[in-house]
């Protein structure tokens, strides 16, 4: 699958793995990805902000712990620093989206672009609650790529 994607859409992949492992996650989600997109030289010009995202997702799994009555300083994550992480359901699918997407244009090469809107294509999750929580409008973000 990774043969058409561009040298930057490879680079963003490999950014977002090691978000995933810095924060101790088993595994790379949507958000990993979303985060890893707005450190994209390519993508500079959209105006994402890798620190405004990550304090909003900071804020959104808060948000998302305090409505089943957990707290962020009580919830443990499972840290598993001795494997690599997994692609985990949300990233495959923004993947998935964004290849298609890609086609639909008639791309021969997936960019970073595409792969940004397959993740923008959730409708469900944590990212557009944390884009939300950013002030991020995703219609007209997607209108600019």
């Amino acid at each position: 699958m990774f043969e058409r994607f561009t040298k930057g859409a490879r680079a963003v992949v490999h950014t977002a793995v090691s978000e995933a492992k810095a924060s101790g996650q088993s595994s790379v989600e949507a958000e990993h990805l979303l985060l890893a997109l707005a450190t994209s030289p390519e993508l500079r010009s959209l105006g994402l902000d890798r620190e405004q995202l990550a304090e909003a997702l900071v804020e959104e799994e808060r948000r998302s712990l305090s409505a089943v009555g957990l707290s962020a300083e009580n919830h443990q994550q499972h840290q598993s620093a001795s494997r690599e992480p997994r692609f985990g359901a949300s990233a495959k699918l923004a993947l998935q989206r964004g290849v298609k997407l890609a086609q639909l244009r008639g791309g021969r090469r997936f960019r970073p672009r595409d792969l940004l809107a397959g993740v923008l294509a959730a409708e469900h999750g944590r990212v557009p609650l944390a884009l939300d929580l950013a002030g991020i409008d995703v219609d007209e973000l997607r209108a600019r790529i």
